[in-house]
């Protein structure tokens, strides 16, 4: 019979996401997660003992393609900050300094975010806002109350494993948000120095909130506190403020990991380069062989002893591997490792060949254009939050309801500083065949402005001054300084 959902039953979808993402998260945890997942990735013969199992998994060591993956990935993507853009309301610049309460900067939050979910293959970011102020005479707190008291909307992320569940309803033909349900953590003091961890659930409806914990008996999840959500002007919330970050989305609310073939490919590594480690240690320790020895005569081996036996039969001798598995599972290893460069590390290697800075550059996008599409994905989750942030400060969203636009870098195949792409710009502005904004904007994609340089402070300049746009000598330009 099965047993009767409560508030901390995950649905099904939650369960089948987190299921297919332990491998991501065991891969990305590094060799400490592999041992400790024992026989989930590394089987035990039928015939080796307790012991010599536990001695292999200790010598095993983790090539960990798929995390450095996930990590390489990253970084090109945070190669440049997130950038607000001009529409950007200035008090959600401000609040982009700390975005999360907990002193983030809105790029170093961002980052995060991307890591995890591209582990996963979606992530979730929250936007809250703590509980009003209350005021001694009683009377409704103002905007000037609630700043001088740090109430002001804020992102969390919440990991695939944290988001439990959800229910959802079609409202003007879109599928609408009606309910989700957060795991949560929550320390708090225990005696006068000690601490406690809680779990609790946090569920989360159209205009309220309630969190869930278990009674003291530890049987039944109870109420345990509940609120509103609400604008700074009290007005209800338009939807729950919860976004999810789509890196490979597989349904509503659903996505699956982008590199679950690479992390099959570094599973069967783990296995070979264990198997690989083992051989190798019988192989360097050789097993001494004796024969027509009487069971009573004492054998001492060391640099400095002789072996006697009073039989003319006796003979000692070592028995050494011959090597042959060695070698071939040296090659099953550098197979496995092509395979996973195929399969995921090309994103990260630009195609060589081209013959042109232009023809570099277009065959470097191509090949990154599934993190291109990663990263937009971000970059409207993050404008989505930032609409939430502006309704919640009520004010910001009557002037500005979009928020504002975010921009999260995409120029994957755009190098930093490369002085055929630079020349090959300047020729064709002196050329004029590319007007001076247009080269501005490819010029600081490279790094070679920086990105606080302002094309209209530099138009007014360059209007005062009129100075040639040249590489100073009229014979081109040359990065290197020769």
């Amino acid at each position: 019979m099965t047993a009767t959902a409560d508030v901390s039953t995950p649905n099904k979808a939650q369960s089948a996401m987190a299921a297919g993402a332990t491998i991501i998260r065991d891969l990305v945890a590094g060799t400490a997660a592999m041992r400790k997942a024992d026989k989930l990735y590394l089987p035990k013969s039928e015939a080796e003992s307790n012991e010599s199992y536990a001695a292999r998994r200790a010598r095993s060591v983790l090539f960990n393609a798929t995390g450095k993956t996930i990590e390489d990935m990253t970084g090109k993507v945070f190669a440049k900050p997130v950038t607000l853009e001009k529409d950007v309301p200035q008090v959600l610049r401000d609040y982009a300094e700390n975005i999360d309460f907990a002193g983030r900067h809105l790029n170093v939050f961002a980052k995060d975010v991307f890591f995890d979910s591209l582990q996963t293959g979606i992530g979730y970011i929250y936007v809250d806002m703590p509980p009003k102020v209350e005021r001694p005479d009683g009377k409704p707190a103002t905007m000037a109350d609630e700043a001088a008291a740090g109430i002001r909307p804020y992102l969390t992320f919440v990991p695939l494993e944290q988001l439990i569940g959800w229910k959802s309803a079609i409202v003007a033909g879109v599928e609408t948000l009606t309910q989700v349900r957060i795991k949560e953590c929550v320390v708090e003091d225990d005696g006068e120095f000690g601490e406690k961890e809680i779990e609790q659930i946090r569920v989360v409806e159209s205009g309220k909130w309630t969190t869930y914990r278990k009674d003291d008996k530890g049987d039944k999840w109870v109420a345990h506190e509940e609120g509103t959500i609400r604008t700074a002007k009290g007005a209800p919330l338009s939807g729950i403020p919860i976004v999810p970050v789509y890196v490979n989305r597989s349904g509503f609310m659903q996505g699956k990991p982008p590199f679950a073939k690479l992390a099959e490919l570094n599973v069967a590594h783990w296995q070979s380069s264990s198997d690989q480690r083992n051989i190798l240690h019988v192989a360097r320790v050789p097993i001494l062989y004796g024969a027509g020895f009487q069971k009573d005569e004492t054998i001492k081996i060391g640099a400095s002893e002789m072996v006697q036996s009073s039989s003319s039969e006796a003979k000692l001798t070592y028995v050494e591997h011959s090597g042959a598995a060695i070698n071939a599972g040296r090659d099953d290893l550098k197979d496995l490792e092509f395979q996973m460069q195929a399969m995921g590390l090309q994103l990260l290697v630009p195609t060589p060949g081209g013959k042109t800075a232009t023809g570099e550059i277009r065959d470097d996008a191509k090949i990154n254009s599934p993190l291109a599409m990663m990263a937009r994905s971000l970059q409207d989750a993050l404008e989505q939050a930032f609409v939430f942030m502006a309704e919640f400060t009520s004010e910001t969203f009557q002037r500005n309801p979009d928020g504002g636009s975010i921009v999260v870098n995409t120029d994957f195949g755009v190098q930093s500083g490369n002085a055929a792409d630079a020349q090959m710009l300047l020729d064709a502005v002196n050329a004029g065949q590319l007007d001076k904004e247009t080269f501005w904007h490819e010029w600081q994609r490279r790094g070679i402005l920086s990105d606080s340089f302002d094309p209209e402070v530099a138009a007014s300049r360059i209007a005062e001054g009129r100075p040639e746009l040249d590489a100073g000598q009229g014979k081109g330009m040359n990065l290197a300084g020769q």
